[in-house]
């Protein structure tokens, strides 16, 4: 059996530690804040403690004669692998649960139900300073889960629409995320977001979406749209439908596009294999790695 020095074990034991600390921090810090940024960082971390921690393991009992550089490489992948392979299992059980993937939305009775943190009361403020003016509030749930909640906004001349998405998780927490709406007289769609949520399908060929999960900032998020909007040096129209039926009409028409084009598979065959076809597996797939560890969304 090879001998291993004491300062090798020392620092391995070292770097172990401080990625499980650091791993741990930013895990608690993205589940108390409903921070997207801080998760991603956490997930490299975490996969970075994992890797450390097996291969570690592996070379300071002297399991093989591999060196702790070639260990390593290869617990990076193996956990690829696992994490890849979990994926895939709660995508198809996503694809053959009840959950709906295009949600239909109701006028949620309650109200706005606006969280409290200083965050989402200076949002507030912010969409008011800037001209906004609530259109509705709307509630997607099935049973008794909620879905999401949306309060819809709207500026005076009614050319520019703001969905303010609240997304409950298992922990308790609300995350928040923007959708910048703008309507040109062409009829094209001018869309700009910070969702951080993978979808994997097909838009139609009029919305140009830009998806900006690192923008966390409503203003820069705002700044971006406007930019976008003014390079189109396209006149602006009024949108005619209100919040509720402009959502769900918008839910129904990308629901069919994405059966036409493969993503999803006809209704008649959804109770044999599930909603999504192998394709549309592999695209939300690639998406939801994306998303986790770059924040990066697919070209839609």
């Amino acid at each position: 059996m090879t001998t291993i020095p004491n300062w090798d074990i020392f620092i391995i034991q070292g770097l172990i530690l401080v990625l499980g600390v650091t791993s741990l921090s930013l895990s608690m810090w993205a589940a108390r804040a409903g921070s997207p940024i801080v998760a991603i960082f956490g997930r490299w971390f975490r996969w970075l403690f994992v890797s450390f921690l097996i291969s570690g393991t592996i070379y300071v009992l002297g399991w093989t004669g591999y060196s702790f550089g070639v260990l390593l490489p290869v617990t990076l992948l193996a956990w690829f692998l696992t994490e890849t392979a979990y994926n895939w299992i709660a995508i198809s059980a996503l694809s053959k649960s009840d959950l709906p993937l295009f949600p239909k939305f109701v006028e949620n009775e309650r109200g706005d139900e606006w969280p409290s943190d200083p965050e989402s009361i200076n949002l507030k403020n912010w969409l008011r300073g800037e001209g906004f003016s609530r259109r509705q509030a709307l509630i997607s749930y099935i049973e008794d889960q909620t879905l999401m909640r949306v309060s819809v906004f709207e500026n005076e001349s009614q050319t520019h629409r703001i969905h303010v998405l609240f997304l409950p998780n298992n922990r308790g927490v609300t995350a928040v995320c923007l959708t910048f709406y703008s309507l040109t007289h062409k009829g094209d769609y001018v869309v700009t977001d910070n969702i951080f949520l993978p979808f994997g399908g097909f838009y139609p060929e009029n919305w140009e979406i830009e998806r900006l999960p690192w923008k966390r900032s409503a203003r820069r998020l705002w700044t971006r749209h406007l930019a976008r909007v003014d390079a189109k040096a396209e006149n602006l129209v009024p949108f005619v439908l209100s919040p509720l039926e402009q959502i769900n009409d918008d839910q129904r028409s990308v629901e069919q596009l994405n059966r036409d084009f493969g993503f999803l598979y006809p209704i008649v065959e959804e109770a044999e294999h599930g909603r999504l076809t192998p394709g549309g597996r592999a695209r939300v797939w690639q998406e939801l790695w994306t998303l986790s560890y770059l924040g990066k969304p697919l070209k839609y």
